[in-house]
């Protein structure tokens, strides 16, 4: 099954399957988007995670709570926030959504949130594009950026880029560096990651 969709999984195959992955395909955008269109950015750690799941109903929903470490975008005055990701188990029940990657207890990143007030597959704008993680880099015995799938994150270029072509996302957007051979320096570290943002922001 092969749904072409950015934020919509249709909620009446739910009822048909007991068990259903959908595979959705996301554009991709650059981080002037990324930046600008997200309601919320934040560096963050997750501190909890709930299944929600009405009885009758093949719909389930991963509530994931984040602890609020710094505020980057937006307006948002508690210490943490919760998130809903389509998707999960609740006894004999599992949804998946293909492309989606659900945070892990503990982990530690920033994160880009399209809209905090309406319920979608994926909160994050851009799905694994608004999702970034802070790592400990043992070898350079200190913290630094990498996209989703762990590539390090060298530089951000915050500029528009002008592309007028729809391009299919491959996880990472357009104007995040990850190619060490045209790096000036190491990795990000969230500071250096944070205060591009913020440059972008004013």
């Amino acid at each position: 099954m092969k749904i072409l969709t950015r934020h919509f999984i249709p909620y009446f195959l739910l009822l048909f399957l007991p068990a259903m992955v959908c595979a959705s395909s996301v554009k991709r955008v650059d981080m002037a988007e990324l930046t600008g269109n997200a309601q919320l950015v934040f560096e963050g750690r997750v501190i909890g995670k709930r299944i929600e799941h009405t009885p009758g109903s093949r719909a389930i929903h991963t509530w994931v709570k984040f602890e609020i470490l710094d505020l980057i975008k937006g307006r948002y005055d508690q210490p943490s926030v919760e998130l809903s990701f389509l998707g999960g188990t609740a006894g004999d029940l599992s949804v998946t959504v293909s492309d989606m990657q659900i945070p892990a207890m503990g982990e530690h990143g920033i994160y880009f949130v399209e809209d905090i007030s309406k319920p979608l597959v994926n909160p994050l704008y851009g799905w694994d594009q608004g999702h970034f993680l802070v790592r400990f880099e043992q070898n350079l015995r200190r913290q630094m950026v990498t996209t989703l799938n762990g590539q390090p994150v060298f530089d951000l270029d915050v500029k528009p880029s002008g592309k007028t072509l729809q391009e299919l996302s491959q996880g990472v957007a357009r104007g995040v560096l990850t190619d060490p051979r045209r790096a000036q320096a190491g990795p990000l570290e969230p500071g250096d990651f944070k205060a591009l943002l913020r440059g972008a922001i004013k």
